[in-house]
């Protein structure tokens, strides 16, 4: 390093402490001290680097004519033994800070992130989870706060919780930011983490951490519900007979809160995980809805509306027989309150012979994440998949069924 980069080097090391102690508020007369190891860690080591030293003397020399610093040497030798910080000078400090590194003084930040949390808090619930934990943050000096990225999420979280339009996730940062693309580039992923730490909605494995956005009416693009089977779907000036579509149709999340009656002219519904699974099975006594995974709040709506029209059928879920698909059937029979069975999804599968050459051993992702279903409905298959490391994805499954 440079004697200039040096200076700053020994200068945060000494607010640093100071600022610690200044944030535990501690009463006392020991000055803040810096040992030039803590700069460069074999500065008092035999063999250490000659340049590095010198360029810490220098520092040190430079500092301490400007009256920031003073420092104790070893007797007969021009080695630093400890650095003290001047705290008298501390105003000279931080504005020779500001001038000569562009570095903002922890007080300035301190003072306005403040006044950025006063003008928020109390708006909202996520609002104020938010702001109270910056307040925390201002109280550990390691913290390294930006104002200006702070009141970028208090916009956008102020936005969220007040909207009920459906936007896309381009229409939500114009109108917060004025810039399409801003809340994609900046702060997309810190809102959307912390919006499930607020709301308490963990993110499943193999789900998109931006799935959160939905539960604000804000969706990256148009989500789709994709159908197959007998369905009956009807708004006010039409109605969809998906029977005649051997393929499938797909139903805009927009149009879906608009649905005025969903008829299942089946005796049984099945969400099916994985599409090749979906396009492959040609069931005419199901009417069935594809995932992709953990369901999304469109899903969810959507499927909501059929358990509430069609009380009389049975509902099923046919995964992947793995960790992650009985996560996912746990995550949807919680979210629509509706006890779904499991379709192929068992030990007689894992057993079959034809599906032998398919079963894979566990992964230590699994191992971490089994403890979540040793109940019912999962036990028996769970602590068979253990007792024989195997899980099975349900394409092989669904390739069979297809054939008859």
């Amino acid at each position: 390093m440079t004697s200039k980069e040096y200076k700053k080097e020994i200068i945060d090391g000494l607010l640093k402490k100071y600022n610690i102690r200044y944030a535990k508020n501690i009463t006392t007369n020991r000055r803040i001290i810096l040992k030039p190891t803590e700069v460069y860690k074999d500065y008092a080591k035999n063999n250490a680097d000659i340049s590095e030293k010198q360029g810490i003397n220098e520092a040190v020399s430079v500092l301490t004519d400007m009256g920031f610093i003073t420092a104790d040497y070893l007797k007969f030798s021009d080695d630093i033994e400890k650095i003290y910080l001047s705290e008298e000078k501390l105003d000279a400090i931080y504005e020779y800070l500001k001038e000569e590194y562009s570095v903002i003084p922890q007080s300035t930040i301190s003072k306005r992130v403040h006044e950025i949390v006063e003008k928020y808090i109390c708006t909202g619930e996520i609002v104020n989870k938010y702001c109270e934990s910056i307040l925390a943050q201002i109280e550990d000096p390691r913290c390294i706060l930006v104002p200006e990225q702070i009141e970028a999420n208090l916009k956008m979280f102020s936005f969220l919780e007040k909207n009920k339009e459906h936007l896309y996730v381009r229409e939500a940062s114009v109108l917060v930011y004025g810039d399409s693309k801003w809340f994609e580039n900046n702060n997309y992923e810190e809102v959307c983490t912390f919006m499930r730490i607020a709301t308490g909605r963990i993110r499943e494995e193999g789900e998109r951490n931006d799935a959160i956005l939905s539960f604000f009416y804000v969706t990256p693009a148009e989500q789709e519900i994709f159908i197959k089977g007998n369905w009956g779907i009807e708004w006010d000036q039409y109605a969809l007979d998906t029977s005649k579509f051997q393929g499938g149709v797909a139903i805009a999340s927009s149009d879906v809160q608009s649905i005025k009656n969903v008829r299942v002219n089946s005796e049984s519904v099945m969400t099916i995980e994985n599409k090749t699974s979906f396009q492959r099975l040609k069931d005419g006594d199901l009417a069935m809805m594809y995932l992709g995974g953990f369901a999304n709040r469109y899903q969810i709506e959507f499927l909501k509306k059929v358990i509430s029209d069609n009380t009389n059928v049975r509902y099923y879920h046919f995964g992947d027989i793995d960790v992650g698909g009985f996560l996912i059937h746990k995550h949807l029979c919680r979210e629509t309150a509706k006890k779904f069975e499991l379709y192929c999804m068992g030990i007689q599968q894992l057993c079959d012979m034809r599906f032998r050459h398919c079963l894979r051993e566990l992964k230590d992702n699994d191992m971490s994440r089994i403890g979540a279903l040793m109940d019912e409905p999962y036990y028996d298959v769970i602590k068979y998949m253990q007792e024989h490391n195997v899980k099975l994805e349900q394409e092989i499954v669904s390739y069979y069924l297809g054939k008859g």
